[in-house]
């Protein structure tokens, strides 16, 4: 093992994600082909729109989630608009993002863009866990089930915390 996977593996050690992982299934997912990705600031990780099933776990620098606002109702006109796009979230090294189409197979809801000069991610497709047995695929599942109900946690406070900042404005 170079000294980078043994880095990178007390690293995933350190994640909460994988912590119910033993050290052979985290070895294992960190030595396949293609898990790693580079993107420079700027760089699209994942696209607004675009049917994928795989996750991404941040390992170095920020990810800022997009969304864009536009809708473009009739497919045959090109519209010369430019689309609203708003800011949704920062992300920083050991968060976890992408893992609603993962699991749904819908299209995207965000754009993911490197908001830093060099960021490195690890990306677990679907064929990365179908590859594992079924007892990793229920902790993956598990994992997978526990961050989608603190993002909705979390959107419900954010969204209570607008709603009463508007009606104090009212």
């Amino acid at each position: 093992m170079t000294v980078e996977k043994i880095s990178i593996m007390d690293f995933i050690k350190s994640l909460p994600f994988f912590d119910e992982f033993s050290d052979d299934e985290k070895s294992k997912i960190i030595n396949m082909e293609g898990v790693f990705e580079k993107y420079k600031e700027g760089e699209e990780i994942i696209k607004q729109g675009k049917v994928e099933s795989w996750l991404f776990v941040i390992l170095l620098g920020k990810v800022r989630l997009t969304k864009s606002l536009t809708e473009n109702i009739d497919e045959k006109r090109i519209s010369l608009k430019n689309p609203l796009v708003i800011t949704v979230k920062e992300l920083g090294i050991g968060s976890i993002f992408g893992e609603i189409s993962l699991i749904t197979k819908r299209p995207r809801n965000v754009t993911a863009v490197a908001a830093a000069p060099e960021v490195a991610v690890m990306k677990i497709t679907e064929e990365i866990v179908n590859d594992f047995d079924k007892s990793v695929q229920m902790k993956f599942q598990k994992k997978l089930l526990l961050k989608l109900a603190e993002n909705l946690d979390d959107m419900n406070t954010q969204f209570i915390k607008l709603k009463s900042t508007t009606i104090k404005n009212h």
